[in-house]
């Protein structure tokens, strides 16, 4: 990486110069300027990746400078210093982009710290654009970006892969199944990237590669991130979206497989989508099948091949109550009818009705009915 140093005294850029082991933070090559008209050539030409800049200067100022050089879009990191405690200038400065506002004489520690961030932010962007183009080259020249994947650095990172496919019924039309599997795909690719993840189109399918240093904390990332984009998406357009993550990969050679498989399994044939009313139906009648049943939110989704967050929101809607407090209430009531017409002791009936605890069962039968099972009985048998 690049860094340049401006500064109108020579003095400053020469204590600047000293200050820090700039290349044990990453810039290999560090330039200096004592004035902004040298500063802009070599930002033209050299195009530093970072730049230190004194903002009071003769000729074009350090906010001059910098509102140049993003008209000319050059994409240096700027760090500003100054001996001025002005608020405008250090409102000015981040209003322009500018990375932080330093007062002279610089802290070491704190410009090593920015620089640091810096560095490692380049570092990410150019390997996710690495990553990106490899991907692009996939979708046209599989044989070519599989060649050229060992070629990104694969040290200390581990890969998952996701595919998300947005569920539609049969009855709609193929001009709303386009907009609506676009704006699925569009929201999803907007939403990874802002996690610095790289993410794209594949037909219907949105692809999203997320890493991490090491295999655990990307497997709970990449759980974490599908999560949120499917509820997200979701929420958005009432449809649940779909994914399927692949396990973490050691190296980077191992991410046109995951591809392949993940396309693949999204590429299934699927069942028509039932309409909502018929699943509601549905789920309505398992439930008073199964409520002795451990019934669980997820076993719930799992059963009718809904993401977990989907099901709660979609019973929400459709029952008007909680699924939790729907299913106690159907348990309550099962409970309330088996006590006055059976004489099956207690906890009998708390294990019928899917509660293996009967102080627990006990005192749910309290909270709904305003009293214990045991007096529930005995008022309505007396």
């Amino acid at each position: 990486m690049k860094l340049l140093i401006v500064d109108d005294e020579p003095v400053i850029v020469r204590g600047l110069l000293k200050l820090l082991d700039y290349r044990a933070l990453g810039y290999d090559t560090v330039l200096s300027a004592n004035n902004s008209t040298d500063a802009l050539a070599l930002l033209r030409h050299e195009r530093p990746d970072a730049m230190i800049s004194d903002i009071a200067m003769p000729g074009l100022t350090g906010l001059e400078l910098l509102r140049l050089i993003r008209d000319e879009h050059i994409h240096a990191s700027v760090i500003f210093i100054s001996g001025y405690r002005r608020f405008e200038y250090a409102q000015e400065a981040l209003s322009l982009g500018a990375k932080c506002y330093l007062l002279k004489p610089v802290d070491a520690q704190a410009l090593s710290r920015e620089l640091t961030q810096i560095a490692e932010s380049h570092r990410v962007h150019a390997e996710q654009e690495r990553l990106q183009s490899h991907i692009r080259a996939l979708q046209t020249e599989p044989r070519q970006a599989e060649a050229a994947f060992p070629t990104l650095p694969a040290q200390n990172r581990a890969f998952s892969f996701a595919c998300f496919h947005l569920l539609l019924g049969s009855d709609r039309s193929k001009l709303s199944s386009g907009l609506m599997h676009f704006s699925a795909i569009s929201k999803g690719e907007a939403f990874f990237q802002e996690q610095g993840c790289v993410a794209f189109p594949k037909n219907d399918y949105l692809c999203a590669v997320i890493y991490e240093t090491d295999e655990e904390r990307c497997a709970l990332r990449a759980q974490r991130l599908c999560e949120q984009c499917a509820h997200a998406i979701e929420e958005s357009l009432s449809r649940p979206f779909d994914y399927v993550i692949h396990d973490p990969l050691d190296h980077t050679q191992d991410i046109p497989m995951a591809y392949q498989a993940c396309v693949a399994q999204l590429n299934l044939p699927r069942k028509p989508l039932d309409t909502e009313d018929s699943v509601t139906d549905r789920i309505r009648e398992y439930i008073v099948q199964h409520y002795g049943e451990d019934l669980t939110l997820e076993h719930m989704s799992e059963v009718f091949a809904m993401n977990a967050n989907y099901f709660s929101s979609f019973f929400h809607q459709k029952f008007g109550v909680k699924y939790k407090d729907y299913l106690t209430r159907v348990r309550m009531t099962e409970a309330k009818r088996m006590l006055l017409q059976t004489d099956m002791m207690i906890y009998e009936i708390s294990q019928r009705v899917g509660y293996s605890d009967i102080r627990y069962f006990s005192q749910t039968f309290a909270r709904y009915t305003g009293v214990r099972p045991k007096e529930y009985r005995n008022k309505q048998t007396h």
